[in-house]
Parts: structure tokens; C-alpha cells; sequence
């Protein structure tokens, strides 16, 4: 007997504990398994439970998602330009550099051919 209740005060507190994953499940959330993986992480500090909680019954607003999908854009936007400046970067080598001393040379150049096609 003494077993059965012991049993049944475990489950009870594992219910207990879990509260937030199961408000944040019910409420049908998309970050339900972030507060899951917060809830069980952090739970078990009485601040982590119930940041849990308060963050399952926070409502999600449209426009918090909005900022978040932007930022996530615009990280992934520094990203890319970073990867594309390194391996420009890379290959600074094999491009060709003017030398200062021709670049007047043919800007006379091409100077003279326009006044060539206007005469």
C-alpha cells in the first residue's frame, strides 16, 4: 500500500513539474519546445520553473513573431555577406591590380577615341 502511494505522490510531482511544458503544449505553441527544454533544464531551480510557466501562458503576439523572423533574416543576411567578403578576400590574389602609372595612360587613351568618333 505504502508503495501505491508513494508511486502516485511521484507521478503527482512529475505532473507538478512539468506544468509549464504541458500549459505550453495545450496552448498550442510554436516555441513549445523551447519552454519543454526550459521546464526540464532549469525546472528544478524554482526561477527556471517558473520562468517556464510564465513564459507557456505568455500570448504570442504577431508582431513580437514579425521582429523575430526579421532579425533572423538579417543575421543570416551578415552571414552570407561575411562568408561572400572572406572568400572574395581569398581571392584578392589572382585578380589583377592596375598599375597607378597606366590607369592615366588609358583614360588619354580612351579620351582620344571618343574625340576621334565625335570628329
Amino acid at each position: 500500500m505504502l508503495k501505491i502511494i508513494e508511486g502516485a505522490v511521484f507521478l503527482g510531482a512529475l505532473m507538478l513539474y512539468l506544468v509549464p511544458a504541458m500549459i505550453a503544449d495545450a496552448r498550442e505553441r510554436e516555441d513549445a519546445f523551447a519552454v519543454t527544454m526550459v521546464n526540464i533544464l532549469l525546472g528544478w531551480t524554482v526561477i527556471g520553473w517558473f520562468a517556464a510557466l510564465v513564459w507557456a501562458r505568455h500570448p504570442v503576439s504577431d508582431r513580437r513573431m514579425k521582429h523575430f523572423a526579421r532579425r533572423a533574416q538579417r543575421a543570416v543576411a551578415r552571414v552570407t555577406i561575411d562568408a561572400i567578403v572572406a572568400r572574395a578576400g581569398s581571392r584578392a590574389g589572382s585578380i589583377p591590380v592596375f598599375n597607378p602609372r597606366l590607369v592615366p595612360m588609358v583614360a588619354r587613351i580612351a579620351a582620344s577615341s571618343r574625340r576621334q568618333q565625335r570628329g
